[in-house]
């Protein structure tokens, strides 16, 4: 497969992220066989369940299969690829269909087998907690071998998989409870049940791919069960994680488990105490995220030499030219699509690189993240990514503060930069939250830049204070007078209108501010200033405050 060890990650890392919202068996299924194809960059993929009361499993949902016959088909279990792979003892490949002798051939599946053009396979078992629910196949329509680390990457991914489909399987099954009520005698607990063991998973989920510390996961799991955990490794004398500062407990105090996936063990789960049935089964799919957890551990560990902060410097840096940035973006896989956003954030609490990898992980197209200049910049062309910002900063409970720009040429990245900087800073001067557009501030937003580094300098914008003064002192409305007659270009009656006040009142206010600011204040260039004023004033949190003092230029 082409797929270098970093981008299969990358995108590994993606789809983990998208499965972890989808919450209906059929949506969840689609993702998994679309997004198996192309991490495996094979022919087809598809997903079977397992049914070992009539001792078959079932091809469920399929992509890249053409004919009907292939994706309905009913396998028993023991036989071809399917069969073998489907029972759950271990992940199954055969480099030629047609001509491999160990496989138990059926006439009339080899038939169907041959309609659709399939020669080499490649399945691993779907598991959940010791229980198997089914098999994760990947066909090429020509012979070939696969690698032990294609069989390792196809596993990894039927392991997120897995959780996945019962996770949604599950949430339909509460929802078919809470519907049918009492009308079927459903208990209250059962559906109880069903919902803590729901967020917990969801809650496990989220840790994994959000890249939160093993610790911080085990407490999840101990707030679960009501217990202390650990993870040590295989041999016992070495503590991994822990829920508690607390010493690993002896086996004969508590439940042992051994963590397990993808044909791999991973260490020792310890409890502080004897486990029931029923904390067993929770114990279980904790052991499965904690897998999950150190697959994915791994492979970050093996993308993190890869980040996106010489990219990010080049592209918004202004060195570039149009071919130069061509390249660079061609290597972040973003040069396909027609515009680009430039999106700075302030980086939220508690850990940067933590965030990074989140940021990075929750959009399914390419995308660039990286510190700069005391902020993170985002390069991405997914307007749906940029559009979820405050839900996914929101879910995390981070503060979403920035600015972002679009651009639809490529050298225009720096100015992007630049325009998007100039809306995060009047954003924070502001004390404002969430995503400002940087072109729809103008030149406010260069002015409230200027303002809160200190650095605006005394007489860019006019002085209101002889305004404010005089409405302070006799409660009259100079200021927003002034601030509406020139929004109506001037217009005294349609002024009238808006304050709800007569004509003459108008009049005489303009006259009044002509005799505090001199007549030529509706006279171009002082004009220009004093509207600026205005709209520093009118978009500053202190109101006349703001406008006396460090926007006047007194820093």
């Amino acid at each position: 497969m082409d797929n270098t060890t970093e981008e299969w990650i990358g995108l590994r890392l993606q789809s983990a992220t998208q499965l972890t919202e989808l919450r209906d068996t059929e949506s969840t299924l689609q993702v998994v066989v679309r997004h198996t194809r192309g991490l495996m960059q094979a022919d087809m993929a598809y997903v079977s369940f397992t049914d070992f009361d009539s001792n078959e499993t079932v091809i469920r949902k399929t992509d890249g299969v053409r004919t009907g016959e292939y994706a309905s088909i009913r396998q028993p279990l023991g036989t071809g690829v399917l069969g073998r792979v489907a029972i759950g003892h271990a992940s199954y490949w055969t480099a030629d269909y047609r001509a491999d002798p160990s496989l138990h051939h059926l006439g009339q599946i080899d038939a169907i087998v041959e309609g659709e053009g399939v020669r080499a396979l490649l399945g691993a078992p779907l598991t959940v907690a010791g229980r198997v629910i089914g098999a994760l196949l990947i066909a090429f329509r020509t012979p070939r071998e696969f690698t032990a680390e294609e069989v390792s990457r196809l596993e990894s991914v039927a392991d997120q998989a897995a959780v996945a489909i019962d996770n949604a399987q599950r949430h339909e099954q509460l929802m078919a409870l809470v519907e049918a009520g009492d009308a079927r005698g459903r208990s209250e607990t059962q559906v109880a049940e069903l919902s803590r063991g729901l967020d917990l998973d969801r809650r496990l989920v989220e840790a994994v791919v959000s890249g939160l510390e093993l610790d911080s996961l085990l407490s999840i799991g101990g707030r679960a069960l009501g217990c202390d955990l650990w993870l040590t490794d295989m041999a016992g004398g070495r503590r991994i994680a822990a829920s508690t500062g607390a010493s690993v407990p002896g086996r004969e105090a508590g439940t042992f488990l051994t963590v397990t996936a993808a044909g791999r063990e991973f260490g020792h789960l310890r409890t502080d105490r004897a486990l029931g049935e029923a904390e067993q089964a929770v114990l279980e799919r904790v052991s499965l995220h904690v897998a999950l957890w150190t697959m994915l551990a791994g492979a970050r560990e093996a993308v993190e030499p890869r980040d996106g902060t010489e990219a990010v410097s080049a592209l918004v840096g202004g060195e570039l030219d149009g071919v130069g940035a061509r390249e660079v973006l061609e290597e972040w896989w973003l040069h396909q699509v027609d515009r680009w956003c430039v999106v700075v954030l302030v980086p939220p609490e508690p850990v940067v690189g933590r965030v990074v990898r989140v940021l990075s992980a929750s959009s399914a197209s390419p995308i660039i993240v990286a510190p700069h200049e005391g902020h993170l910049c985002v390069v991405t062309g997914d307007a749906g990514w940029v559009d979820s910002l405050p839900e996914l900063f929101a879910r995390h409970g981070w503060r979403l503060c920035g600015g972002m720009t679009w651009v639809a040429d490529a050298t225009a990245l720096p100015d992007a930069h630049r325009t998007a900087d100039l809306a995060l800073s009047a954003q924070v001067t502001l004390g404002r939250t969430g995503l400002s557009e940087g072109t729809g501030l103008g030149i406010l937003a260069a002015v409230l830049h200027l303002a809160g580094q200190g650095a605006l300098p005394v007489g860019l914008v006019a002085d209101l204070t002889p305004l404010t003064d005089y409405d302070a002192r006799h409660r009259s409305d100079l200021l927003r007078t002034a601030e509406v007659y020139f929004d109506t270009d001037g217009n005294v009656a349609r002024t009238a209108t808006l304050l709800a006040v007569h004509r003459n009142t108008v009049r005489q206010r303009l006259d009044r501010i002509g005799e505090l600011l001199g007549e030529d204040w509706n006279q171009m260039p002082r004009k220009l200033d004093l509207q600026l004023a205005l709209r520093v004033h009118a978009a500053s949190p202190s109101g006349a405050g703001a406008a006396h003092g460090c926007y006047a230029g007194d820093t």
